[in-house]
Formats: C-alpha cells, structure tokens, sequence
C-alpha cells in the first residue's frame, strides 16, 4: 500500500511508486534520480514539514514535498 513519503519517519527504507503535482516540480526531482522503483532511505526530517534528506545509491538528494509535489512510496 502506498504511502506519502513525508509521512514516514527517518530512517525508512522506502520504493518511489509515483511522482504527482505540478510538472516543473515532478520533472526536477526526475531529474535528479528520484523515479519511479528507486530504493530510497528517508535519513533526516526537518521540523515542521521542512525538507527531508534522501539517501540513493548513488547521491543524497534534499526534497521539500509539498502540494506541488507528492511522492508516493512503498514500504
């Protein structure tokens, strides 16, 4: 069952199911590795629904998910 990533809390190892909202905002975290059946490890939150800080394979990407960006994942 997906879930929405920021939802999690760190220290999750999560799958990206989807990217939805706005395209810009869609087509940047894309851009930067976050796609569909990526492996991700949610290592930090920021307080307050501030960025989360993801771990790839390869790269540490800083995310702020908001309405323009939700990132569904499976855990």
């Amino acid at each position: 069952m997906s879930q929405l990533l920021q939802h999690l809390p760190a220290g999750t190892r999560c799958r990206i199911i989807s990217l939805e909202g706005d395209e810009r905002h869609t087509q940047r975290v894309m851009q930067l590795g976050l796609v569909p059946g990526v492996w991700c490890t949610i290592v930090r939150k920021a307080p307050f629904g501030g960025p989360l800080e993801l771990a790839l394979d390869v790269a540490r990407l800083g995310v702020r998910p908001t309405r323009e960006l939700r990132i569904y994942v499976d855990v």
